[in-house]
């Protein structure tokens, strides 16, 4: 049995109502979509990225940042099946404006096939929280610290002063050194130094950098002699290493290097050219 449309549904098409109300329908629906996803995107994003114990700050960054990205596509999906619905509605034929759409949307994503591997690879920085602005990072291309990041791009200042702009498509491997807190401690001595005295001596310094007020505060733990790790034509490394508060190993490092010159001018380590 043919199913009819009530009496209401008729008198509508016959005042041509009926198409502005479907419109006015279409619209109304795509802003409910839109409020309802966009929400369910902030909670997600809350849960996965504010987790409990990390940096209040730098969570609440990455949250904007992925939090825009998404929004942006959520609408874009939204509204644009919004519009085709409605042109269908007013009697325009859409599948050969789909049909064109396809073939300049392809065209396109083959020329900035590049971007969109830069955004894409972006996001999952943010997301993974590989590394956020003030980290200290070596990515290969250059080295220094986090100044801004996008999902595009990442832009760094190096110890030179030198600002780098690198795609983050481009990035194939990371070190954040500012969640590092180990700090290598070499010594180089000569190759006939005796190593049972220099480990007495590496202890005493190890003890030294411990009680410096400089830096002592920025160590979380006393210093472990390595040990010899490498021999050289005319010297020995010697290492300790020592724990440190995360990014600051480089001024550990000053001071160690500041205390050991003190063991060489004393004469408790002879260096390499020494006769």
């Amino acid at each position: 049995m043919p199913l009819t449309r009530p009496i209401w549904v008729n008198r509508l098409d016959e005042w041509h109502l009926l198409t502005p109300l479907r419109i006015v329908l279409i619209i109304i629906v795509a802003i409910i979509v839109t409020v309802v996803l966009r929400s369910l995107v902030s909670r997600a994003l809350r849960r996965t990225v504010g987790l409990p114990g990390t940096d209040r700050t730098r969570s609440d960054a990455r949250q904007r940042a992925l939090a825009s990205a998404l929004k942006s596509a959520v609408v874009g999906v939204v509204w644009a099946t919004a519009i085709i619905t409605i042109v269908s509605e007013v009697g325009v034929n859409v599948g050969g404006v789909i049909a064109t759409a396809t073939v300049i949307g392809g065209a396109v994503a083959f020329g900035a096939q590049t971007l969109i591997r830069d955004v894409i690879a972006g996001f999952f920085v943010l997301a993974e929280d590989q590394y956020g602005v003030g980290d200290r990072v070596d990515i290969g291309h250059a080295a220094g610290v986090v100044e801004r990041i996008t999902l595009r791009s990442v832009r760094l200042r190096d110890g030179e002063g030198r600002v780098w702009h690198v795609a983050h498509g481009n990035v194939v491997s990371v070190a954040n050194l500012s969640k590092s807190s180990l700090a290598l401690l070499d010594l180089e001595i000569a190759r006939d130094s005796d190593l049972d005295a220099v480990e007495q001596i590496a202890t005493s310094l190890g003890d030294k950098l411990h009680d410096d007020p400089a830096v002592g505060g920025l160590l979380t733990g006393d210093a472990t002699v390595v040990g010899l790790t490498d021999v050289r034509d005319d010297r020995l490394i010697y290492r300790l290493t020592v724990p440190t508060v995360p990014a600051m190993q480089d001024d550990v490092r000053r001071a160690w290097r500041r205390i050991a010159l003190g063991a060489f001018r004393d004469g408790d380590l002879r260096h390499p050219t020494a006769n």
